[in-house]
């Protein structure tokens, strides 16, 4: 059976292409019972139309793309969840896809997504040199998880939830305590700045810090021997962090059985390790953006007017 076209589904409704076209786009120049004939007839023949006709009409493909650096972290496995609820309430589809940090691979997704002429881009994060590459080609876009001043970017403010975490442990009255993870992190620069702000419960040779690299696991390793088992409660970076480190910690017979852990993300990891975790406000992150991205996709509002909203984290105790 050949596919149906809407010249096909005019004939069958009794009506013209174009008033089939006028349904499709939901236009309110439409008879209530033209609507209602027109719909049931596509619903009966489950007629699909052509996204390419579409766009050769000029008409909105009310498709988005999502590209992401990788979903070995849970959180922007996540994230994708998200962002697909949150665009199908919209009216759109989202095509999704995975650049394994590839700065190359993600530029070749960038330009597939704009070849099949998607209405706009979310990236979660997205390298330097390939915003540029948006940003030159006057796509919509926006970058979900990363402040950037000179693009549409939506981000948690990391720093506050170090911050939570600090305040946390003097809530407990610990007088030592530890950091676990990324060096270069503004969760650790807030959690240092809460920690050393009335009375110092935390030394540098407790924490233990490392670069992110792609083998993580293979770093954790060469750290856990580091940790100092006289703190009473440690703080790691990321729930992904914090389950290797506790992985490799049993394997040399290392426990931290009895101190307080605090993690970051608040993903299945921290729920199934049951530690209290800090939990981005990643719906709300979604909505701000998808809400953003789709105002200038519909107005085609010009992009030199660039919009950073970060919104704060909260303190998940388990």
């Amino acid at each position: 059976m050949k596919k149906l076209t809407m010249k096909d589904i005019g004939i069958l409704a009794n009506v013209s292409q174009s008033t089939v076209s006028r349904v499709l786009s939901n236009h309110p120049n439409v008879k209530k019972e033209v609507r209602e004939r027109v719909l049931k007839c596509i619903e009966e023949n489950e007629f699909s139309p052509d996204i390419n006709a579409k766009i050769m009409r000029g008409e909105s493909a009310k498709i988005l793309g999502f590209v992401s650096a990788g979903f070995d972290n849970p959180y922007y496995l996540e994230m994708v969840g998200f962002v697909e609820r949150e665009a199908r309430r919209r009216g759109y589809s989202v095509i999704v896809m995975n650049s394994e940090d590839d700065e190359d691979l993600e530029k070749y997704h960038f330009k597939e997504l704009m070849t099949r002429h998607v209405d706009g881009i979310v990236s979660a994060p997205v390298s330097l040199k390939n915003l540029k590459f948006l940003k030159n080609n006057k796509f919509p876009f926006i970058v979900l998880n990363e402040n950037i001043d000179w693009v549409d970017s939506f981000y948690t403010v990391l720093a506050n939830g170090g911050k939570e975490v600090a305040k946390y442990f003097k809530e407990k009255k610990f007088t030592k305590v530890g950091y676990i993870g990324e060096n270069r992190s503004e969760k650790y620069r807030g959690f240092l700045e809460e920690i050393n702000s009335d009375r110092i419960i935390n030394n540098i040779e407790d924490n233990v810090t490392f670069g992110l690299e792609k083998d993580l696991r293979k770093v954790i390793k060469k750290e856990v021997k580091k940790i100092n088992l006289d703190c009473e409660a440690f703080f790691f970076s990321s729930d992904t962090i914090a389950f290797i480190f506790l992985e490799e910690a049993e394997k040399l017979g290392i426990s931290l059985e009895g101190k307080t852990l605090v993690a970051f993300d608040n993903t299945i990891i921290s729920k199934v390790l049951k530690i209290s975790s800090v939990e981005q406000p990643m719906e709300h992150l979604v909505e701000k953006g998808l809400d953003l991205l789709l105002e200038k996709v519909k107005k085609n509002i010009k992009l030199e007017e660039v919009y950073n909203i970060g919104l704060d984290p909260k303190l998940i105790i388990r």
